[in-house]
């Protein structure tokens, strides 16, 4: 065995004694959201990756200060090379000059992660493995150096160059936390959610997705013993304070997906099969549709 390997399993023995002890400190860590949980949760619940966003919220914190009045759009990629490729050239095509752009990349294995480190004009956060796309949300945020932040799923194409206004205009302008897509169960769903990042840190917000002790998954009531990416995030935030960016109809008859607020599109996971692959076929249909109405110029979708 490799001195590096010895090292690993002593690092999983010792974790797993901690997590041992922990556990019967702290009994009931799994039922906490995981924004409420200590660090003491954290390590009963087997949780490492929470342990690493209560480090980067403690460094966010200390940089409120100097946040500088602006939008960043956060976007996160796992397996997803080509539409990534296609929202980001959208992105930087259709937003304000000086908008920065943060990519956390979850662990990709299809060449994400060598397409981000040489693309122009952003910044990336390259996880060493799939943290889960709410995990990465909330690493993303706290990378974040402007006012607000929005999070823009990596399948979704701006088709406006006013598309950031419908989310961001209400919290640059204080008049609202938080602002996006109004999910079919009521919440801000971070498909398009723009949010105040001071109100994100100060009041120790996550996008993460939670289950109850009880939430069996693939069984689960959402809404009353499981929470989806953004639920949780919602309801911490006053009602007087959020914002709902309503969906419109999409732009062309054969547009899969939706379109929010006639500015934003997303896929919907159209173009992927069950087992989660992007086809060609459906990849190409995609990008059919978005050249059509002008989502796409005709040499992004090339690569």
């Amino acid at each position: 065995m490799s001195s590096r390997s010895v090292t690993r399993h002593a690092a999983s023995s010792v974790g797993g004694v901690a997590a041992r002890v922990a556990a019967r400190l702290r009994p009931d860590a799994a039922l906490r959201a995981p924004a409420e949980r200590s660090v003491l949760d954290d390590i009963a619940a087997r949780r490492p990756w929470n342990l690493v966003v209560k480090a980067a919220r403690l460094r966010a914190r200390r940089r409120l200060p100097s946040l500088e009045p602006g939008v960043t759009v956060v976007i996160v990629s796992y397996n997803t090379r080509d539409v990534t490729a296609d929202t980001l050239s959208a992105v930087q095509r259709r937003s304000p000059a000086g908008t920065d752009v943060v990519v956390v990349d979850n662990g990709s294995t299809d060449g994400s992660r060598e397409m981000l480190r040489t693309w122009p004009g952003i910044r990336t956060l390259l996880l060493r493995s799939n943290a889960g796309h709410g995990v990465a949300l909330d690493l993303g945020m706290c990378c974040v150096r402007t006012t607000v932040a929005l999070a823009l799923d990596s399948d979704a194409i701006p088709i406006s160059d006013e598309w950031l206004e419908p989310a961001c205009r209400p919290v640059l302008a204080g008049e609202a936390a938080l602002a996006g897509l109004r999910s079919r169960r009521g919440y801000v769903h971070p498909v398009y959610a723009a949010i105040d990042v001071r109100t994100f840190l100060e009041a120790q917000l996550s996008f993460q997705v939670h289950r109850s002790g009880d939430a069996v998954k693939g069984a689960e009531d959402w809404g009353t013993n499981a929470w989806d990416t953004g639920e949780l995030l919602t309801s911490g935030v006053d009602p007087a304070q959020v914002v709902f960016v309503e969906r419109t109809e999409n732009s062309a008859n054969d547009l899969p997906g939706m379109t929010v607020a006639a500015v934003v599109y997303h896929h919907g996971g159209v173009s992927r099969e069950s087992t989660g692959r992007i086809t060609e076929s459906a990849l190409a249909g995609w990008r059919s549709a978005c050249h059509a109405i002008g989502a796409l110029t005709v040499t992004e979708g090339a690569r």
